[in-house]
């Protein structure tokens, strides 16, 4: 069951997030704006992009923008250095406007429709992501002026959300699509996996490099050098849950790189939760209360067709932080539509609540307000930014 925790209580929360949860209350008492919002850390962003770089060295950072395209996290991550993965061609001019150079975005989406290549070739994409002899096929009119990962397929995953179900070819079929475009005149450049998304376990990892290192071996024999390895996204955080440290998360994944892929070989990373999660808190205010069969039922200006369709799509559960600590009682915690089925947590522990009242929820700026809806017309949570 989820507890609420008292933002006031010593050792329930760290020392970083109640220095933001500080931020938030001195950015309130200066401008009185209505929820929901999003709050945006600048410096949460560029702290998680160093942590990712120092625990993955010789690894370039592509952020993956499907996570979370608010343009100040993109610029974030431009000014910081650091390029883009992108699932569409919106994405790719979203990464553009934020700064990033196009020559060195990744267009990581393995099935695309013929009139996304074209839109993002036109725009000045290059390096694109296959999986299939078909989208090999779509090819065709740009032999000789693009590149193409092949996507394999990664088995034992320990990823909240698996990846490989939709997505990538089996390794034993990697050859047989290089093959496919050498005849067509497209240069086979390298090879990419994702281990899923909320990964818990870096021994996935160290598995689909270990296969990459196979894969490099036989292309080679077959006279296809493989010049960039692209081991995707799926880094962990922490929710109510508490994740490893991304330097004890990586370091398995970083030995195993160093000691199975050729130095000569560029590696990427395709991060999205790990650099925007921690740096987005959402804030919400009770609009309703009501008793029913003897529960508290508090109602939110948010729920899961806004903010929280994470709890859907992403199976997260997230902190709920509040400033009152009386008697703790099971209760239930809805959405404002009027549908029956925005329930954002059936079962919680939360302390009496009234009308106004505020409760804020840390790590929300993975896979949230990007697969939000407009149902019932409702206000969406707005994005500000605190430093």
């Amino acid at each position: 069951m989820i507890k609420a925790i008292d933002i006031r209580e010593p050792g329930r929360v760290n020392n970083l997030l109640r220095g933001e949860m500080a931020k938030i209350r001195r950015f309130f008492e200066k401008s009185p704006i209505k929820t929901p919002l999003m709050i945006i850390s600048r410096s949460s962003i560029r702290k998680n992009l160093a942590e990712l770089a120092r625990a993955l060295p010789g690894v370039a950072i592509h952020y993956a923008v499907k996570s979370n395209n608010q343009p100040a996290i993109l610029q974030e991550v431009s000014s910081c250095g650091r390029s883009f993965d992108v699932a569409s061609y919106r994405e790719l001019q979203s990464a553009v406007e934020a700064g990033g150079r196009v020559e060195d975005v990744i267009h990581s989406h393995p099935v695309k429709s013929i009139s996304e290549i074209e839109n993002a070739f036109a725009a000045g994409a290059r390096l694109f992501v296959v999986d299939n002899p078909d989208e090999i096929e779509k090819f065709r009119p740009f032999a000789g002026k693009v590149k193409l990962l092949i996507r394999y397929k990664v088995d034992d995953s320990s990823a909240v959300v698996n990846l490989s179900y939709k997505f990538g070819c089996e390794p034993e079929e990697v050859l047989p699509l290089a093959e496919k475009m050498n005849s067509l005149g497209i240069d086979f450049y390298g090879l990419t996996f994702h281990v899923g998304s909320q990964c818990l376990s870096s021994s996935v990892y160290v598995g689909a490099i270990k296969t990459a290192s196979r894969l490099i071996d036989r292309l080679n024999e077959n006279n296809f050098a493989t010049r960039l390895l692209d081991i995707g996204g799926g880094f962990p955080v922490s929710y109510t849950d508490s994740a490893p440290s991304i330097a004890r998360f990586c370091r398995p994944i970083a030995e195993c790189l160093k000691k199975n892929i050729d130095s000569n070989i560029r590696l990427i990373c395709e991060p999205g939760r790990f650099i925007s999660a921690t740096a987005v808190t959402l804030v919400a205010s009770v609009i309703g209360k009501s008793i029913r069969s003897g529960k508290s039922w508090y109602f939110l200006d948010d729920g899961l067709y806004g903010s929280f369709s994470g709890r859907l799509y992403d199976h997260c559960q997230y902190q709920v932080l509040t400033n009152r600590n009386t008697t703790w009682k099971r209760s239930v915690l809805a959405g404002p539509t009027c549908d029956s089925f925005d329930v954002i947590y059936r079962d919680i522990l939360l302390p009496p609540l009234e009308v106004g009242d505020i409760l804020s929820f840390p790590a929300m700026g993975a896979y949230c307000s990007v697969s939000a809806s407009s149902f019932n017309c409702l206000k969406g949570a707005e994005y500000i930014v605190v430093d």
